[in-house]
């Protein structure tokens, strides 16, 4: 990555900090269960600092700075939902919910009647975070008119996921959570074509 600030680095902490977003909701729901999984949290990985991206990053070390604030949200992600489920199963419905409101809140912007294929697909990955740009973990293979498929090149979040004694599974069935409420609020359909391979179509 550059030595300075460009779009690309904005793009990726603003996954960034969607994906903290969606932890804060863990937290909540932690407390319902009587976890404190914010302190936890902040104990095991350090906070986040909700502050233009300027005014935090080490401008010597760019790459590396948002390497480990990527390392961190994964880290409080995958902690707080198997912490969650470890209290209680029945947790996984509502962390779904979370997830599906999550996508359901992005999706909500689009217009089918001028979007693109390539358009929705973009909406996606700005939105969802996937390491840094550089590990390049989804490629489209096939777009039409109508629908786009892409597939998993490499999976970079098991690592966070096997740390915290998490199933990995779990968080695949959170991302499908995230990606039918996307589909949600418009005419298109998504599905998981293979365990790596997904695609979202127009109409039914």
């Amino acid at each position: 990555m550059s030595a300075f600030l460009g779009p690309i680095h904005y793009w990726l902490y603003n996954k960034i900090s969607l994906q903290q977003a969606i932890v804060d909701k863990l937290y909540t729901l932690g407390k319902e269960y009587s976890l404190t999984l914010e302190d936890d949290c902040n104990n095991l990985y350090g906070t986040f600092a909700n502050k233009p991206l300027e005014e935090m990053i080490d401008h010597g070390n760019i790459h590396g700075w948002l390497q480990d604030r990527v390392s961190q949200v994964e880290y409080k992600y995958a902690y707080s939902v198997t912490k969650l489920i470890a209290k209680s199963p029945e947790a996984l419905k509502e962390i779904k919910n979370i997830l599906f409101e999550a996508g359901k809140e992005i999706g909500s912007s689009i217009d089918n009647n001028t979007a693109s294929m390539a358009d929705i697909y973009k909406l996606i990955t700005d939105n969802l975070l996937d390491g840094m740009p550089c590990d390049h973990a989804n490629s489209v293979i096939e777009q039409k008119d109508q629908e786009i498929i892409w597939k998993r090149n490499i999976c970079v979040h098991k690592n966070y996921w096997d740390e915290v004694s998490g199933d990995i599974n779990i968080y695949y069935a959170l991302r499908d959570a995230w990606l039918e409420g996307f589909v949600a609020a418009s005419s298109l359909t998504y599905n998981r074509l293979d365990p790596i391979t997904y695609s979202i179509s127009k109409g039914e």
